[in-house]
């Protein structure tokens, strides 16, 4: 009897799963609060506490109210120690990624190795996507593969018929795994085209621009941020290349681009949700409008920007994956509920519809497959259109 006891005593307690108590959830997140990448980080941050706060005065989830915490996290390094942090001392049950491709590729193989449950919502790198890990999904930003089908699809909206595109790229990593996959679509496609190509951060076009007017492109494809796009676009119009298609990818399609064009009207690109903010439309508008009382009735400079949209989304399918794997979950039950989630997003709990659907199955957790199309009209940027990427 007394060895039995002995071996009673001695026998591991069962405890609870780390991050869940009988009243909170806890999320940590990552993503750059200052520096360069701060245009990512912050609106991330401001977003999925919005989102969260929504969800928590309504009860939370089962009882349960969502606790975040966000680390910065700029570079490679501060990212895999912010993810480690979080994990390993801090104990949280679901990890969001909210700091862009940079964050998230380098925080990639810690990730798939831990199984912590990691919400991507930022990340297009195939670093973060690829090969396939049961414990990572994906949000809103849709995988570089399908960007191409939304970059044609501009080119050719509204009837337009291109007979030769120009395709402007820039030589870093983002514009880079995007023209990849662009040249293999219109491969397939047999279209005709030539590409140029330019460094980070450059102002003059001038040998790429003539390239194309060599060629007689009647359609320009421009890979790379709102400042790159916007002083190329605004010199090829100098130039003389004013009746032509202009289309930028996402991370272009920003207000900013505008007075650097000057008329930029007839612009067009993609944005990841229905509307654009400051769009003419209700759901944007109540969400711009909870966004700035959440920060004290002051918007920063530029915002609210597609960050902050996708953050607060991101909140909801959070919870409602949580609630899925019961009302006792672990992470193993939230991999499982969360690979079977359909068209979650802010509607299903009564928040602002600003988001598509994200929807999951267990072998695709890519999430969102919708885009919006936009173009600039009066000045400013409105989604007019929804471009399907699965068809």
């Amino acid at each position: 009897a007394l060895g039995i006891g002995l071996v009673l005593a001695q026998a591991p307690q069962a405890r609870a799963e780390d991050g869940v108590t009988d009243n909170e959830i806890l999320v940590g997140a990552i993503g750059a609060l200052t520096g360069p990448l701060s245009f990512v980080g912050m609106p991330g941050r401001d977003g999925l506490a919005l989102g969260f706060g929504e969800i928590n005065a309504k009860g939370g989830v089962n009882g349960r109210k969502f606790k975040m915490l966000f680390e910065h996290a700029a570079t490679p390094a501060e990212s895999l120690a912010a993810v480690k942090k979080l994990v390993e001392q801090d104990k949280v049950f679901v990890l969001v990624l909210a700091s862009g491709s940079t964050g998230a590729a380098a925080a990639a193989d810690y990730v798939r190795g831990n199984g912590i449950p990691t919400y991507n919502i930022f990340g297009s790198t195939p670093i973060i996507r690829e090969p396939f890990a049961k414990n990572v999904f994906h949000g809103a930003i849709v995988p570089a593969a399908l960007q191409p089908i939304a970059l044609l699809e501009q080119v050719n909206d509204g009837g337009y018929k291109s007979k030769k595109i120009g395709v402007l790229a820039g030589t870093y990593a983002f514009p880079q795994s995007t023209l990849v996959e662009l040249k293999k679509s219109m491969d397939e496609r047999k279209l005709d085209y030539v590409v140029e190509q330019f460094d980070q951060a450059a102002r003059d076009f001038t040998a790429q621009l003539v390239s194309f007017q060599r060629n007689k492109v009647d359609a320009v494809i421009v890979l790379g941020s709102f400042s790159e796009a916007g002083f190329a676009i605004k010199q090829a119009k100098d130039m003389g290349m004013a009746n032509i298609r202009y289309v930028v990818d996402g991370s272009a399609v920003n207000r900013a681009i505008v007075p650097i064009i000057g008329n930029a009207d007839g612009v067009r690109g993609y944005f990841n949700g229905p509307y654009f903010p400051g769009q003419d439309a209700q759901p944007i508008k109540d969400f711009e409008a909870a966004l700035k009382k959440s920060l004290n009735g002051e918007l920063p400079q530029g915002r609210p920007n597609a960050y902050d949209v996708i953050g607060y989304g991101s909140a909801f399918v959070v919870a409602q994956a949580v609630p899925a794997a019961g009302k006792s979950p672990t992470k193993a039950s939230l991999i499982d509920a969360w690979s079977n989630l359909k068209d979650a997003g802010p509607k299903k709990m009564g928040g602002f519809d600003v988001i598509f659907p994200e929807s999951y199955t267990p072998t695709d957790h890519q999430g969102n497959k919708l885009l919006g199309g936009t173009i600039v009209k009066g000045q400013d940027w409105s989604v007019v259109r929804t471009i399907n990427l699965v068809k």
